[in-house]
């Protein structure tokens, strides 16, 4: 076992590897036989997982320090760099599929591949190699921009994940200080922040031009490598949606409303969940880690090993600091077959969140750490989400061990924080679906647009007078839109799954878990559509599907100790 610290980072030599990748797709299309079609495949994969893991490592370690002058410049490099072997995996593809022993290769790795393979040579050609650098840099720049906020609440310097705990307080003023505060650092970079996104915008549009299409959306899609669902299915998914789950959340948002004794509640308000204080891990980093490990020697040997593995190797970067990069992520290190979880723990549920979230990603890929083509691993991010977020409902039977007294109060604010995402996750992407069919938009007209589908799915919301928020520019700090665009829908369809998950555990463990594990160890072979009713769950793109668990969420939310959920 390889610890982290110990893991070799050299900038690769780009050019050599790029003849080497050259070489071997010339030995593919001219291969005269199916082994050495396969053979070369093989080769090909060996050179795209080292050029990955050092990609990696990189990435790893410039978002852990952002100002580390040495990996921000190298970073500099593998953004310009990494672009152009986007036409390695366009040509490797296309060569399969032209290849007189493609079926070879479909009886070997299954016809899914071939589906992938399809949508990748979409993606690349020549003439957009400079768009991609400059995106890359551009995502870059944000990801700098938003590591960097420095503002000084209670005494201290704090960034924006520091901001989080106040956001939360159980003492009004300083929620609505802390929410002046965070919004009006945000406010203070709209203009940077507007013209970043604009030309991220500006520059997707080109790409999706110079490949073909009339807009961006069909080379997003096809990024995301979606072979089985499209615009039409996303619109009737947010339908569903605004039916099934926006009257659900109004009644939850009354309900907490409340529970707090606020008639006049604002968006300051919504963070608090209980008039008592949100339920808080009770200890430290390391006292939740420590949890963790029980929790998963328990929940099953396989969880056990991999979890022993992570902290054995030091493959967690957990706690926020200054210069550090926002949000959490896992990645892996194809040539140590290891992921690397990062996160930012700030002394909220979203710690153990965290290793829950975190962990399914980082779980799913400690399963196939030994997959034979790196391609079939290749899943689509709705299925990757739904490791992740399953895996937060079957930890909840340990959960009293990270919130001891407070454990009632997570079960419910975990499941109605669950409910309230979706609409909101619905409005994100019916935002970028409009941006990218009006890539001639000013940030105003953007702004002004969310706000209009902002009523449609958060109609609750008061923004006390905020102009930044009340012009629509809540979505400015969701980095998806910047680094990943319509990466977000995924997360609110593989939330529908885990909720099913969820019912599912409670009724049969057992049958549950064999299920979760199946659609781990299935992923990247089997697109999303058939992948979930496959292992027992309903496609959320299924007319009906949200409409069947809303009404069992609300039973389990009222069979809850009221006299502890105040």
């Amino acid at each position: 076992m390889t610890k982290f610290q110990d893991m070799v980072y050299q900038r690769p030599d780009y050019d050599k590897l790029f003849g080497e990748m050259k070489t071997l797709l010339g030995s593919m299309e001219n291969a005269g036989s199916a082994d050495e079609l396969l053979k070369a495949m093989a080769e090909l994969d060996k050179k795209g997982r080292y050029l990955s893991t050092q990609s990696s490592l990189c990435y790893v370690r410039y978002t852990i320090n952002t100002k580390d002058a040495f990996y921000a410049a190298e970073k500099d490099v593998l953004d310009r760099e990494s672009p152009r072997f986007g036409e390695i995996s366009s040509e490797a593809a296309r060569i399969v599929l032209e290849s007189p022993f493609r079926q070879d290769v479909a009886a070997k790795y299954g016809e899914h591949l071939l589906e992938k393979y399809e949508v990748q040579r979409k993606v690349f050609k020549l003439e957009i190699l400079d768009d991609l650098a400059e995106e890359n840099k551009l995502k870059s720049e944000y990801q700098t921009l938003m590591a960097s906020a420095e503002i000084e609440f209670e005494g201290e310097t704090r960034n924006l994940s520091g901001m989080t705990p106040f956001m939360m307080s159980p003492d009004r003023d300083v929620r609505r200080r802390a929410n002046q505060a965070h919004w009006g650092w945000m406010a203070g970079q709209m203009d940077k922040l507007d013209s970043l996104y604009d030309q991220l915008v500006k520059v997707r549009d080109r790409i999706g031009k110079k490949l073909g299409y009339e807009n961006f959306i069909p080379v997003a899609y096809a990024r995301m490598g979606r072979t089985d669902w499209n615009q039409q299915d996303a619109k009737a998914y947010r339908d569903q949606i605004v039916e099934s789950v926006v009257p659900l959340t109004q009644k939850l948002y009354k309900e907490q409303a409340a529970r707090l004794g606020i008639s006049d509640m604002k968006n300051y308000d919504y963070n608090l969940m209980f008039l008592t204080g949100n339920p808080t891990p009770k200890g430290e980093e390391g006292y939740l880690v420590e949890q963790a490990g029980i929790m998963y020697d328990e929940l099953s040997p396989e969880t056990s090993e991999f979890f022993r593995f992570m902290t054995g190797a030091g493959l967690m970067d957990l706690t926020t600091r200054p210069g550090k990069a926002n949000g959490g992520y896992m990645t892996f290190f194809p040539d140590y077959k290891a992921p690397f979880i990062f996160s930012n723990f700030n002394g909220t549920a979203g710690d153990v969140d965290v290793l829950t979230h975190e962990a399914g990603h980082a779980f799913q890929g400690y399963l196939q750490r030994d997959v034979e083509l790196s391609d079939l691993a290749d899943y689509t991010s709705e299925v990757a989400e739904i490791h992740s977020m399953s895996m937060e409902f079957f930890t909840h039977p340990w959960m009293k061990r990270f919130f001891k007294e407070d454990t009632t109060k997570y079960y419910y604010s975990h499941v109605v924080s669950a409910l309230n995402f979706l609409p909101y996750g619905a409005s994100v992407d019916e935002l970028q679906e409009w941006v990218y069919e009006n890539p001639e938009a000013t940030p105003e007209e953007r702004r002004r647009k969310y706000r209009e589908i902002e009523r449609k799915y958060l109609p609750h919301i008061d923004y006390d007078g905020l102009e930044y928020l009340e012009n629509g520019g809540r979505w400015q700090k969701q980095l998806h839109l910047y680094m990943y665009p319509f990466y977000y829908l995924d997360y609110t369809l593989a939330q529908v799954c885990a909720l099913q998950y969820f019912i599912m555990d409670m009724e049969d463990h057992e049958n549950a878990w064999a299920s979760y594990m199946a659609v781990c160890r299935e992923s990247g072979r089997t697109p999303f559509k058939k992948l979930v009713p496959k292992h027992g769950l309903r496609s959320p793109f299924e007319p009906g599907a949200i409409a069947a668990i809303t009404p069992k969420l609300e039973q389990y939310l009222d069979t809850l100790d009221k006299s502890k959920i105040k």
